[in-house]
């Protein structure tokens, strides 16, 4: 019975949500976001030390206002892959307004090389697969747990399947992984998140010891590939979809890829934090008694 309500809420605001305008999404988004920062206390509390104990990007009374763009941009980007669920290619892609410094992604597909790509839970990154998929003509597989509805899972997967992108369950992921890139398919993996110090190198981040994870890392050098961050974010009523200077995984090491991986995620949070996912502990392998 759960599942069908988790259906029938599904495509209730599927149905809804298509009739409503981009400027009015927003609004409605914004009065969402609103509502969630005034009742939500326990993750605005994660939001602002986050912002104001380890990154430091913000004080108070500001951090606030930070935190309500957070809540805000959140609501919009869950409420927007709600809405674009069944939506064609070519209206997926003119949302993309700029594709920045692809140039690096063009070459490394014209020299048919091994690629990684690494995001972080910045922007609406739900799409940034998908329009890769669609503009550069290649096959991704994103590494990820499936959700707990079966129904809802299925529904996600059918959207993804058509625009090339597969999910490869983030357990026991390495082998399919390979596989994938040696079938000359890309690998996107979110690697933004704390990690177990086992699977991770650590780092200092703003003068606090931060893990990162070792996984792109790890498989980018197994395949002697090359590590390609990329990351999504809004801009002039659309996104914008910036590469970083890919690496070649063969001549460095996995402490090197992983603190790359690292700096680029940093520098995407100082352009615009509002655009991060704040709202998990990222510093808490070393601090979880900070939280």
């Amino acid at each position: 019975m759960k599942e069908y309500l988790y259906i029938f809420t599904f495509y209730f605001f599927n149905f809804l949500l298509k009739l409503i305008p981009n400027k009015l999404l927003k609004i409605f988004a914004n009065f969402i976001g609103f509502i969630a920062f005034k009742l939500n206390k326990k993750h605005r509390a994660i939001i602002l030390k986050n912002l104001e104990y380890f990154c430091k990007l913000a004080k108070h009374p500001q951090s606030l206002e930070l935190t309500k763009r957070v809540y805000k941009k959140f609501a919009y980007y869950i409420l927007s892959m709600v809405k674009n669920q069944n939506i064609s290619k070519e209206n997926l892609l003119k949302q993309i307004k700029l594709f920045k410094n692809d140039e690096y992604l063009k070459e490394l597909l014209d020299r048919g090389e091994k690629i990684v790509f690494t995001t972080a839970h910045y922007g609406y990154w739900e799409i940034l697969p998908a329009a890769v998929a669609i503009k550069y003509n290649c096959k991704i597989n994103i590494i990820g747990r499936a959700l707990a509805s079966p129904k809802i899972n299925a529904i996600l997967t059918k959207y993804r399947e058509k625009f090339g992108i597969k999910l490869i369950e983030k357990t026991n992921a390495l082998r399919p992984m390979i596989k994938a890139l040696n079938n000359h398919e890309l690998v996107g993996i979110v690697s933004d998140q704390d990690a177990h110090i086992k699977e991770s190198s650590e780092f200092l981040l703003y003068g606090k010891k931060v893990t990162q994870s070792n996984a792109a890392s790890m498989v980018a050098k197994r395949c002697e590939a090359y590590l390609l961050p990329v990351y999504i974010y809004e801009i002039n009523d659309g996104y914008c979809i910036e590469f970083f200077k890919p690496l070649n995984a063969k001549e460095l090491s996995i402490e090197e890829l992983s603190f790359y991986q690292l700096e680029c995620t940093k520098k995407m949070w100082e352009k615009n934090p509002s655009e991060y996912f704040w709202f998990h502990k990222r510093f808490k392998t070393f601090y979880e008694d900070e939280y």
